[in-house]
């Protein structure tokens, strides 16, 4: 409707930078555009922004709404297509989360004399708004940052809060007839299993390390069938990695990983005592309650050379930091980045600044993945699918994993 309507009215609580980029990817470009939006939550300075410059072009004119003890709090779009009205009324607010994320709940309505009724009211309630200006958004930009901050705290209080609530996976419930991983391999990394060293701990880790190997069997020749410049480890005891407590694993064995990256050659061009460990890869990883697929970029203290040149490329080029932002908005729901033991889904960086502003605070000190998580009973995790899966989705984590490869000039 919106791709060929004539004139657009939305009057919302709050516009975000994809809310607003949503509408501009799908209305009429030869539309008129009128907006009355809201600052008591978060409205985005960026749009708000855009859409002073925007005004008085003849196409698109808009005002902000705020009046002391008064909350503006509508959500309505009103669409005029073919001469005729179209009212679309519900909770959602013009964002990603209210368009799309969120659970919202909506309504469209064709009845005549509502939809003459809610322009009325949006015109009335517009000559009462305030036009946008410079002087506003530069005092409005510093309340926005303090504001997001507070909304950041707000956030992880309520975290702590219901962290408690949060009911585990219960694998005694789960049907694993048909899943690749079996409820023996998750349970091998239960209470204090990780610490333990003994034979039955061993044994049982051990289990899930065989089925990463016939994991790699099904894998490793679809990589190759798409002739991706990925390897295995180049040591075929290393391929999976280790069940046993040793030199080079943790104290606490809580995961065990497939892993894919470089090849002996480009890793031992750093130097002769070089190894993947040091390096990004591409990674399935088995938990207790998930089995993730995974870029990791770095563990902790690990992969400088990679972080290194993702850090430098952000500071120095503009087109690579479009070009990342681009990759990371088209992650689909449920990838998470994580940096400094802080995971953010994909879709909460509304913009190239986020995200760049977020990545550059990576410490080497802690774990950096791009990812997904799926959980024990997934379907995508079934013996029939499992290889799909991965295939899938390291084709959707190897544009990240080659533009913060370091390419060594040999």
């Amino acid at each position: 409707m919106l791709t060929d309507c004539e004139e657009i009215w939305i009057a919302v609580a709050m516009i975000s930078d994809a809310g607003f980029n949503f509408i501009q990817k799908n209305v009429n470009p030869s539309a008129k555009q009128n907006y009355l939006v809201g600052i008591e939550l978060p409205t985005s300075p960026t749009v708000l922004r855009q859409l002073m410059n925007l005004d008085g072009n003849g196409l698109v004119e808009s005002r902000i709404y705020h009046k002391p003890g008064k909350f503006f709090h509508p959500k309505i779009y009103i669409v005029k297509t073919g001469g005729k009205l179209h009212v679309f009324v519900g909770s959602g607010n013009c964002t990603d989360g209210g368009l799309d994320k969120n659970i919202e709940i909506g309504a469209k309505i064709d009845e005549r004399n509502f939809c003459e009724k809610s322009l009325e009211w949006y015109n009335a309630t517009n000559k009462n708004a305030r036009i946008i200006t410079e002087d506003f958004l530069l005092s409005y930009e510093v309340l926005f940052k303090n504001r997001k901050e507070r909304i950041k705290n707000d956030q992880q209080e309520l975290q702590i809060l219901f962290s408690e609530e949060i009911t585990p996976i219960n694998l005694e419930k789960i049907d694993f007839t048909n899943q690749f991983f079996k409820k023996e391999h998750f349970q091998a990394f239960e209470g204090r299993k990780p610490f333990d060293r003994s034979p039955q701990s061993n044994e049982e880790r051990q289990k899930v390390r065989n089925q990463l190997y016939r994991l790699h069997d099904k894998v490793l020749p679809k990589i190759k069938a798409k002739k991706w410049k990925l390897a295995e480890h180049y040591t075929s005891n290393d391929i999976v990695s280790s069940a046993i407590h040793g030199e080079y694993t943790a104290n606490d064995l809580q995961a065990i990983w497939l892993h894919y990256g470089r090849d002996k050659k480009e890793i031992k061009a750093y130097g002769p005592k070089e190894t993947p460990l040091g390096y990004m890869r591409l990674q399935v990883i088995i938990h207790k309650d998930n089995v993730g697929i995974w870029n990791r970029i770095g563990k902790d203290k690990g992969s400088q050379i990679d972080r290194d040149n993702l850090k430098q490329k952000l500071r120095t080029d503009k087109v690579y930091r479009e070009t990342f932002f681009n990759v990371i908005s088209n992650l689909p729901y449920g990838y998470f980045i994580e940096l400094n033991n802080q995971p953010k889904f994909v879709e909460e960086f509304e913009n190239e600044q986020a995200l760049t502003e977020f990545l550059l605070s990576a410490d080497f000190n802690q774990y950096f993945i791009i990812g997904i998580d799926l959980a024990p009973d997934d379907p995508r995790l079934s013996t029939q699918n499992i290889a799909d899966t991965v295939i899938t989705n390291f084709e959707l984590l190897l544009p990240t994993y080659e533009l913060i490869k370091h390419k060594l000039v040999l």
